[in-house]
């Protein structure tokens, strides 16, 4: 199933990794927060280097470094992403 992103124009919001992972610290204070800076850090890497979903649309380096290597719109099921990070 492919999917098409409605809002081409769209960016994310950005965020730096640091602010990131101290907004997710304060409802996860629980996690490997190294283990999760190093994932994104992974995965912006791979977004940088033009890896895709499987679906073809632009990786969402965050959501992959907490769940799998996905896009937005494959782990949300919305296409537009304009208020996320």
């Amino acid at each position: 199933m492919n999917f098409k992103l409605k809002f081409t124009n769209h960016k994310f919001n950005t965020i730096s990794v640091d602010s990131f992972i101290e907004k997710y610290r304060m409802t996860n204070s629980k996690e490997d927060l190294k283990k999760l800076r190093n994932d994104i850090l992974y995965f912006k890497q791979v977004k940088i280097d033009g890896v895709k979903c499987n679906c073809i649309n632009t990786l969402w380096a965050i959501s992959s470094a907490i769940s799998e290597q996905v896009c937005f719109t494959c782990i949300t099921g919305e296409s537009d992403y304009s208020n996320d990070y």
